[in-house]
């Protein structure tokens, strides 16, 4: 799954790329429509165009790009995000195209509130880093207790940055594929690894500027 790079990921998830953004983060609503694109990271089709939908959670969902192509291809998805403006904007979306009744959106402090409940068969985070100041988040723990809520034979699934492009000025944290597996070592005991890997990318920066960048990519099934 991971041999042929995708494209840029068109929007980043709510939680962002570092420390859980503040509602502060959306606060500026006449400014701008929407923050991020409408299309999905790419990491999700490249994935879970061919899997058989059911129920997936979607930690950070932000504006809902990913939870609505998972909702058009049939998933009944539960996004969660610490905007509540992002959860709106992703509600009206989904309203949009005929598919409220398939994206729940729910506003959420992961750092201090439990997860909804489970079973799932697909639990996804899309760049969720968290930052290395204290109670930031911590993405393998996040993780971790996604595990817990994956039904059998359903996946969880993640894609982070591993190398940032010279020009990230922020403190989110990066991870290894490796670094993923083995945090979640012990929340995903016996289960089969669908992809680990590592993927460079060509990138253009802000102002033009050409970069590389790279993503840990981590697919785990659980047993049926």
């Amino acid at each position: 799954m991971c041999e042929s790079p995708p494209r840029l990921p068109a929007g980043f998830s709510g939680f962002g790329l570092g420390a859980p953004p503040s509602r502060s983060t959306f606060s500026n609503e006449g400014a701008v429509d929407r923050l991020w694109s409408e299309q999905p990271n790419d990491w999700l089709p490249e994935f879970a165009a061919s899997w058989e939908p059911g129920r997936a959670l979607d930690l950070g969902c932000g504006e809902g790009a990913d939870a609505v192509w998972l909702a058009e291809r049939g998933w009944d998805v539960t996004g969660i995000d610490l905007s509540a403006t992002a959860i709106a904007r992703m509600a009206a979306e989904a309203q949009r195209r005929g598919l409220g009744e398939r994206v729940h959106g729910v506003v959420l402090d992961v750092t201090r509130e439990e997860l909804p409940a489970g079973p799932f068969d697909l639990v996804a985070a899309f760049y969720v880093h968290g930052g290395p100041m204290p109670g930031s988040l911590d993405l393998i723990e996040l993780l971790g207790r996604g595990a817990g809520l994956v039904a059998p034979g359903g996946r969880l699934l993640t894609a982070v940055h591993c190398v940032n492009p010279p020009w990230h000025g922020h403190h989110a944290r990066t991870y290894t594929p490796d670094e993923l597996l083995s945090g979640l070592s012990g929340a995903t005991q016996g289960w089969q690894v669908e992809a680990g890997c590592e993927q460079w990318r060509e990138i253009t920066g802000p102002d033009g500027e050409a970069g590389r960048r790279s993503d840990a990519v981590v697919c785990l099934r659980r047993p049926a």
